[in-house]
């Protein structure tokens, strides 16, 4: 096991860590004048989701990603997989580095963990970004998701993924991206199917705990999805703003589940605002036109 802790003032770009049983990496400066951000990816992915995004995330700041548990490089410890021991997780990711707390962003999966983070340990974050994160999914909703749990069981990861890549991005955007498509493929197709199997049953199953913990977050939030994530529906950004205390809700124009991938420009002016100005006291706020 290697372990590491950042000081402010080193350059970290591009440094890799193992820590326990997660493969963490840094990018960027801890200077002091702004507290580190947290990235928590997707369920199926790793922390290459972010890449579009870092180098612009990280002029003025440190970047922790890791990969979650059974993800990427990370180890895929014996037994089921729960949000609290992805939340143990990303604690133990908060303790390799600096005891300054940093910002938190999440992402679907990653946004269930950064948010059971902020209810379980308040005094170790600072700022909090839900992003393209489900909340309240109705019974329909929910049944949708084991459907597809299903059928990775029955078929493989080759049974989902086009159907995920699908969901995720539509087919004129598809179209001019190849080489971004070719990568979100190539990464679930990756997965270990037993890893994924037991994430994405987390992911399923992780809604009965989101109400009262969102009840409980104190951090300033931000909900953010896309217009099109059919998946974490733009109304369901509005309701997880309206439980959190201090949090406002953005709609992404014209985009769909996986913002940092699919339009990073877009995706990090909303994070940047949020980041470095206060939150607006109207608690939710649109960009363009969204659907409910």
């Amino acid at each position: 096991m290697t372990e590491r802790v950042v000081t402010r003032g080193e350059n970290s770009s591009g440094q890799l860590r193992v820590s326990g049983d997660t493969h963490i990496r840094f990018d960027g400066e801890d200077t002091g004048e702004r507290p580190p951000l947290v990235l928590v990816h997707g369920v199926g992915l790793d922390h290459t989701m972010w890449d579009l995004v870092v180098d612009d995330l990280a002029r003025d700041r440190l970047i922790v990603r890791y990969d979650l548990l059974g993800h990427g490089q990370s180890a895929d410890p014996p037994g089921p997989r729960t949000v609290e021991n992805l939340v143990d997780q990303c604690l133990g990711v908060l303790d390799t580095y600096s005891p300054v707390p940093p910002d938190v962003a999440g992402l679907s999966l990653g946004g269930m963990v950064a948010l059971g983070l902020a209810a379980r340990h308040p005094d170790r974050l600072g700022r909090l970004a839900l992003c393209n994160t489900v909340f309240n999914r109705s019974a329909e909703e929910i049944n949708r998701t084991r459907e597809r749990l299903l059928l990775t069981e029955t078929g493989g990861m080759g049974a989902v993924v086009d159907l995920a890549v699908d969901r995720w991005f539509d087919a004129d955007w598809q179209a001019t991206h190849p080489d971004r498509v070719d990568a979100v493929r190539n990464r679930l197709l990756s997965n270990n199917l037993e890893a994924y199997l037991k994430a994405y049953r987390t992911f399923v199953e992780g809604d009965p705990l989101m109400p009262a913990e969102a009840n409980s977050v104190t951090a300033q939030a931000l909900a953010v999805t896309g217009e099109l994530d059919p998946g974490s529906t733009p109304a369901m950004t509005h309701a997880l703003a309206v439980a959190i205390e201090d949090c406002r809700a953005v709609i992404l124009p014209g985009l769909h589940h996986i913002p940092p991938i699919e339009d990073p420009a877009a995706f990090v002016a909303v994070l940047r605002s949020f980041l470095e100005e206060p939150c607006a006291s109207d608690r939710s706020e649109f960009v363009g036109e969204a659907t409910r």
